[in-house]
């Protein structure tokens, strides 16, 4: 019983949602939506936080104050240029605010606006109270801090409105980077748009789940070969031991290259069609006994972000992962997953169990 009630959860979370909603949390009424749409945009910017600071000077060896202070400056202009271009809704007058200033706005009472924030948590002691009270998980080297087994942090984009902010969110996703780099936070934003979207056709069009899910899975499909015709991006850091940039076109018989951060960045800002890129996706989920972390990997289209190829865990290892582990699947690209990159590139497409 359990484990059919499992699948069908997942089937649902993996197949049934649109091209940016796999693994969303769309808690939001369709009104509050429609003002999250219309209203002026307030986003977030990073001061230090007290945590952080406090997590630094204990174990300096995975950053310096100097260094986090230097990140979040990088951030807060990274995330300015990212909302300026890709923001879908109301542009005019957007401000950014730190975390006391929004707060301060809260208590006013406005309803003039909607609030975009990038925040972080773990998996284990995932709530929306902890997010906000939190902000930005940091360290300089993330992929050292993750063989150090603090592997479950994750992040999310959230919207919600002023009146609400501090509570659950109208919508958020989770992003493929801890520390939010330009292309996870575009991301972010055509998820949240294409969330929306679907909302809003489901209320006025009447669209149902399963013509949506056939829909996802038809442009998939009619997508995936035109992977062999660009340049796969996929970032160093997230090759596994076995798979190197070494070994990587043993498996992987297209054109590709092992990139870092700033070049994925610059493809995803510059909507660049001669690239897909891999990304590796955290999709927090939760029972009524346990949260736990399902580890996917996408190939997304450089020109408009939108998913080609997606891989997810089988489901036995998302039942440990609900039961006992906490997580299923692995935050690297290994050679099993570029086989089957490679299978859906050639016509086989995503099974539905």
């Amino acid at each position: 019983m359990k484990k059919s009630l499992l699948k069908l959860v997942f089937t649902f979370v993996f197949l049934c949602l649109s091209a940016y909603t796999y693994a969303q949390m769309g808690m939001g009424k369709v009104e509050e939506i429609e003002e999250v749409m219309s209203r002026k945009l307030i986003v977030l910017i990073e001061e230090p936080r007290e945590k952080m600071l406090k997590r630094i000077e204990k174990k300096p060896k995975r950053g310096s104050i100097e260094d986090y202070k230097k990140d979040l400056k990088i951030y807060n202009e990274n995330v300015q240029a990212v909302v300026e271009k890709f923001w879908p809704y109301n542009k005019k007058d957007i401000q950014y605010m730190t975390f006391e200033e929004i707060n301060a706005l809260k208590k006013s009472k406005s309803t003039e606006y909607a609030v975009l924030a990038c925040l972080s948590a773990r998996a284990s002691s995932f709530s929306a109270g902890y997010l906000y009270a939190n902000g930005l998980y940091w360290v300089k080297d993330i992929k050292e801090d993750f063989e150090d087994r603090d592997d479950d942090m994750f992040s999310v984009m959230l919207v919600n409105r002023i009146e609400d902010w501090g509570r659950v969110p109208v919508f958020s996703t989770t992003l493929f980077d801890v520390f939010p780099t330009k292309a996870s936070m575009v991301y972010g934003l055509k998820t949240i748009d294409a969330y929306f979207t679907k909302r809003l056709n489901i209320k006025k069009n009447g669209i149902k789940a399963k013509e949506e899910k056939e829909r996802v899975l038809a442009e998939m499909k009619e997508r995936a070969p035109k992977v062999t015709e660009k340049t796969l991006l996929i970032r160093e850091e997230w090759l596994d031991k076995e798979l190197t940039a070494a070994n990587f076109k043993t498996f992987y018989p297209y054109k590709y290259q092992i990139c870092d951060r700033e070049t994925m960045d610059n493809v995803v800002m510059n909507e660049d069609a001669n690239y897909v890129y891999g990304v590796e996706l955290p999709i927090v989920m939760s029972t009524s006994r346990s949260t736990f972390v399902v580890y996917t990997q996408y190939v997304m289209d450089g020109k408009d972000s939108q998913p080609i190829v997606f891989i997810k865990p089988n489901y036995g290892g998302m039942m440990l992962a609900s039961s006992f582990t906490g997580k299923a699947g692995t935050r690297n690209f290994t050679i099993k997953t570029l086989n089957k990159i490679v299978e859906q590139v050639q016509g086989k497409g995503i099974e539905v169990e």
